[in-house]
């Protein structure tokens, strides 16, 4: 965070400089230094030029709203509100994600007059060429090795060597097949047509008719061998991808939109069964053409064949420029297209929010703007195309004239014969659909292997909690819990939990309290092993969680949470996804538990009654108790509530209280409630304050502490409580 400013630039001596940031993209947009700096009362936004520097603008800190970064198309802007209109404090390259992030933290803190966050500025450039990043990737699309991805991809391949292999043959096969008509016809012509060996007229014509059959055939073959192929490898990759999304953790979803992790599932993974199937097959068919084609028509007549064959390195030359542009303008689409899909989903999800706020048109106008970006990268694609292509074509119709030129004098000459000059004819239009395909190919290539290095990115990510090579089973855990001097942050440069030590013993409930963004739900992120300890650790039965298998101890740990997410399908599947096992006795005696089941026959389908997306059709209170009888389905060993019955009414609230009763007899807890009352059960209470222990005791005892923060949270919520009550009363 340089502090440091220009010699030329001047600020009122009477402001101190709180912090600056170094842009790399002007206030047109072009590429160039720029300044933004942050003083105690104002920000200025400067332009750094050869010919000196100049101030764009400037704003008082005390006008600004609602600072935010804004996604362009390989760049991101900092905007802020002023005066009813949005304005643009800095611009910059995906290179500098990182620190315009935390500059828009630092802007916000500003404005709320709040102390500057300790954020380290880290650049998203790549390590070996130092060019910015992509959004929303850490490939670097000019460092990847397209043969290395593309030998990776094969590897998909390798259970199915045997019908790759039979693939192979069909191909080279079908390709000798189809250089043998052109050489028919020159026997025609040289020795049928010309009355020396009539007698061989009905043979060639059955060897054209039985060379189209059998070429047929081997088309017929080849394609359903494709097709079985690809059945298979679409499953492998897909399957393969997702089994590695399940396995990362939550740190992994963090930085990620879901809309950009399902367009690698679907649209990456669809392109990598595209070059697999299509683009392989095609390549070796028409790279057999490439090669067989020339040697042919050089075995033939070698000085007519060098001039027909002269334009061909022109053409490879030209594709190769041709594929690196392609590389870059697919590797800018598919980002495009991820972050339009994360934009879509997000705005899925919160169509109610989105509808309840009158936000409707300003997310059409977003939407606009991202469809526009991956059209406009489409078009792109297709204009370099549409040129390339009648580029190759005139360069073959000049290889056809020159045949007929060279070809022609020969034959005048009595050098060569009509039939051979027929004959290359035909190879040379035969050459021209190889060359045309060429390019066709590297679209798909480029298209390709841009996506196959996406998702690769993600089958490479690293475990940040993996399973220790030397992990242990505890097919049963006791509860027993403790935490030793455990630090976490979910930034480096910014700690969450400080130093956290705690024991509790099997079968004891603990409430976690404290103000809100005291650690309370981060402590049980790192209980549930949803992110490992940056320092410190965390025993289970006197076994470091990072020793135990993983499956294992999730097994015996159940959560109920304030917002309990159900899963599209129907009542008795839900309650029953922690153990798909269960008999339909079992799934109701849970709901008879949880006081769900009452509310559940009366459905018309009862157990079988479609809940809706995210249990939509259900109310709070209904999808709260059916996330109580899955975990007591569950029946886990240790039993985390987080918020359990917040936003529910005092009737319902009352039938979930019992149920947890229930659910937590014979359990290690740790409850967070967001009502303190709700808590006078638990063994100890444990507060929080800024990610350390503050106080620790019954609830009783807690309350005694007069200048307590527990005390004073109590005092605080009842004051709030004795408010509400006198406004209903008065309405």
């Amino acid at each position: 965070m340089p502090n440091l400013l220009p010699a030329d630039i001047r600020i009122p001596e009477a402001e101190t400089v709180r912090f600056t940031m170094e842009g790399d993209l002007t206030s047109v947009g072009s590429l160039g230094r720029s300044l933004l700096v942050a003083t105690e009362t104002h920000l200025y936004r400067y332009d750094q030029t050869p010919l000196g520097t100049s101030l764009v603008a400037q704003w008082p800190i005390a006008e600004l709203l609602n600072p935010r970064i804004e996604d362009l198309v390989d760049a991101y802007a900092l905007i802020a509100d002023h005066n009813s209109a949005s304005v643009e404090l800095l611009r910059v390259t995906t290179a500098l994600q990182n620190p315009i992030n935390n500059t828009q933290k630092r802007v916000e803190a500003l404005v709320a007059k709040e102390p500057l966050p300790d954020l380290e500025d880290t650049r998203r450039i790549c390590p070996k060429c130092s060019r910015p990043l992509p959004q929303h990737s850490d490939v670097c699309e000019h460092c990847v090795s397209r043969g290395k991805t593309l030998l990776r991809l094969f590897g998909f391949t390798k259970p199915y060597k045997i019908r790759l292999l039979w693939g192979t043959f069909l191909i080279l096969a079908g390709t000798v097949v189809e250089l043998i008509p052109p050489y028919l016809s020159k026997l025609l012509v040289d020795d049928v047509l010309t009355g020396e060996q009539v007698w061989m007229f009905g043979w060639l014509i059955g060897g054209l008719v039985a060379s189209r059959f059998v070429l047929s055939l081997i088309q017929m073959a080849r394609g359903r061998n494709v097709a079985l192929l690809g059945r298979n490898i679409a499953i492998d990759i897909r399957g393969a991808l997702f089994r590695k999304l399940q396995q990362l953790s939550l740190g992994f979803y963090d930085k990620r939109s879901v809309g950009s992790l399902m367009s690698r599932v679907t649209n990456d993974t669809g392109a990598l069964y595209d070059v697999l199937i299509d683009g392989v097959p095609i390549t070796i068919n028409q790279g057999a053409m490439l090669i067989g084609i020339p040697i042919v028509m050089l075995i033939m007549d070698w000085k007519v064949a060098i001039w027909v064959l002269a334009p061909m390195p022109l053409i490879l030359i030209a594709v190769h420029i041709f594929r690196k542009k392609m590389e870059r303008v697919w590797s800018r689409f598919w980002h495009n297209w991820s972050r339009l899909s994360g934009s879509l989903n997000g705005v899925l999800q919160g169509m109610r929010v989105v509808k309840a706020f009158h936000g409707e048109s300003r997310e059409v106008t977003r939407f606009d703007k991202r469809i526009t970006d991956v059209a406009q990268t489409g078009y792109q694609a297709e204009v370099s195309w549409s040129t390339l292509f009648p580029v190759v074509m005139f360069t073959m119709g000049l290889s056809t004239v020159m045949i007929w030129w060279v070809g022609g004098q020969a034959v005048l000459r009595g050098e060569t014969t009509i039939g051979d000059l027929t004959a290359f004819v035909g190879y040379a239009l035969m050459l021209n659909h190889p060359l045309m395909m060429l390019q066709r190919i590297i679209d798909w290539t480029s298209r390709s292997l841009t996506a196959a290095e996406r998702v690769f990115e993600v089958l490479d990510t690293p475990l940040d909690v993996p399973d220790s090579p030397d992990a242990v089973a505890m097919p049963r855990i006791e509860g027993n819990v403790t935490f030793e001097d455990v630090r976490f942050g979910y930034e480096k440069s910014r700690e969450i939990v400080k130093g956290i030590s705690l024991e509790v013993a099997a079968g004891e409930m603990i409430g976690l309290v404290g103000h809100s963004g005291a650690g309370k739900s981060t402590l049980i992120n790192l209980l549930m092993r949803f992110y490992d300890p940056t320092d410190g650790r965390i025993l289970v039965d006197g076994v470091d969680l990072k020793q135990i298998k993983v499956d294992d101890f999730r097994r015996q740990v159940g959560v109920v949470m304030q917002e309990s997410y159900l899963f599209p399908g129907t009542v008795g599947q839900n309650i029953a996804y922690g153990r798909p096992d269960a008999t339909l006795e079992e799934v109701i005696a849970a709901a008879k538990a949880a006081n769900a089941h009452d509310f559940i026959v009366n459905f018309p389908d009862g157990y079988d009654a479609y809940v809706g997306e995210r249990g939509q059709r259900l109310s709070g209170g209904e999808r709260q108790r059916i996330a109580i009888a899955r975990a007591i389905l569950h029946n886990p060993r240790i039993l985390i509530l987080d918020e359990a019955t917040a936003s529910v009414d005092t009737e319902t609230e009352r039938m979930i209280q019992e149920a947890l009763e229930r659910l937590i007899a014979g359990r290690t807890v740790f409850a967070i409630a967001h009502r303190l009352s709700t808590l006078r059960s638990a063994d100890r209470l444990v507060v929080l304050d800024q990610g350390k222990v503050a106080e620790i005791g019954t609830h009783d005892e807690l309350l005694k502490r007069e200048n307590g923060i527990f005390a004073k949270l109590v005092t605080m919520q009842t004051e709030i409580n004795k408010v509400r009550e006198n406004y209903i009363a008065e309405d």
